[in-house]
């Protein structure tokens, strides 16, 4: 057994590894690490309480990404104590081979005495067994507890694996933000979703695009804004690219949002031309733009700047939000009958623990992203004219 020991008032890590599956034995290593970990702190002979409130299924390909995982997930231990099950999974090896660390990340409870722990087991799983993944998890699980399952690669061309884990799932969480082509990944997402009728699907990728929405939300509710919003006549949406051509699975949620608050039919897009969609607002046209720029400050796919320029009969109007030199700050103009207000406001970026603490509070259908994923599927086969 190896030890790992923070502040003793504050943090503790235990863990250890072996070479099996037998769940009494992982059980009872479990056990062994909480006592451990509730030491005795203020002089007290505390205990380390199991306060499991959900099941994690973590399904990882590769180092880095179970290890990314888990530092997320250590991250959330205290509002979300939680038995984490993180499969690492290797099946292209031709030996079959398992091996268990378990982990216990441990913090103070509202009393001095007690700490609360997560739970933490890695499973590094080669040859035929990691292609029968779906059954190695469940017996590991906390009973009544909803189980969700992050899957933190791209979505799979065989999806045997993730359909099996998705079996005892309440929920599942990917990143549309690792697809290679973001329209054509949103898509198969949006038809994943309707097979898996009874799992909810969240996307971190959807809550990194919250700052944008809620700017925009807040100025709808100015009385001019909102009129104006009534006769958009175009739509331009910049996202960063910094490493050659890349369709922003970011930038295309956001639209898909934005028609769908606006009242835009997305069943009517057309694609025009490079980068350029056509929507039905009544009896009126609307053009969108996904136009991809160099921004190295922020994330290839981020939502760099929008912009939204009116016309009615009478008037015309352009609402824009742009990330300044520093991608913290967002520049937020509106021009209409020939004044000008300009503000500006400052925008954290969203760390992964944030993102992935989203996901857990959400309800377990988020009836607002499937509706935008739902959009997202005629966008796609529209932009395949481009």
């Amino acid at each position: 057994m190896a030890e790992t020991v923070g502040d003793a008032m504050q943090d503790i890590a235990v863990t250890w590894s072996g070479h099996t599956l037998d769940v009494g034995r992982i059980e009872s290593e479990l056990d062994k690490l909480r006592f451990l970990a509730a030491g005795e702190p203020d002089g007290g002979e505390g205990f380390a309480a199991r306060a499991s409130v959900l099941n994690m299924v973590v399904y990882a390909e590769h180092e880095d990404g179970a290890n990314h995982a888990a530092r997320v997930i250590e991250d959330l231990a205290e509002n979300h104590p939680s038995r984490v099950l993180i499969l690492v999974a290797h099946p292209s090896d031709e030996e079959s081979h398992l091996e268990a660390d378990l982990a216990a990340h441990c913090h103070l409870g509202s009393a001095v005495e007690q700490r609360v722990c997560c739970e933490e087991v890695t499973l590094r799983v080669s040859g035929r067994a990691a292609r029968h993944l779906h059954s190695v998890p469940i017996p590991l699980m906390v009973p009544d507890l909803p189980v969700y399952v992050w899957w933190t690669e791209k979505l799979p061309e065989d999806e045997h694996t993730l359909h099996g884990l998705l079996d005892t799932a309440d929920r599942l969480i990917i990143d549309s933000d690792r697809f290679e082509d973001g329209p054509a990944g949103l898509a198969r997402l949006s038809r994943l979703a309707d097979s898996e009728s009874t799992t909810g699907v969240g996307d971190l990728n959807w809550h990194r695009l919250t700052p944008f929405r809620e700017l925009l939300q807040r100025e709808r509710r100015v009385h001019d804004v909102r009129h104006h919003l009534q006769s958009v006549k175009s739509v331009e949406v910049r996202y960063a690219d910094g490493h050659g051509p890349k369709r922003s699975a970011q930038a295309l949620l956001f639209l898909s949002w934005l028609a769908n608050e606006l009242g835009w039919n997305p069943s009517s897009a057309l694609g025009h031309g490079q980068n350029r969609l056509e929507f039905r607002q009544d009896d009126q046209r609307v053009a969108a733009f996904l136009l991809p720029v160099e921004y190295p400050a922020i994330d290839s796919g981020a939502i760099v700047s929008l912009k939204i320029a009116c016309r009615s009969e009478t008037t015309e109007a352009l609402i824009s939000i742009s990330r300044t030199g520093d991608p913290s700050h967002v520049t937020i103009r509106t021009e209409h009958e020939g004044h000008a207000a300009e503000t500006s406001v400052r925008i954290e970026p969203p760390q992964p623990h944030a993102l992935l603490m989203e996901e857990l509070d959400a309800a377990a259908h988020d009836s607002e992203y499937r509706r935008v994923l739902e959009g997202v599927v005629p966008l796609e086969h529209a932009m395949r004219a481009w």
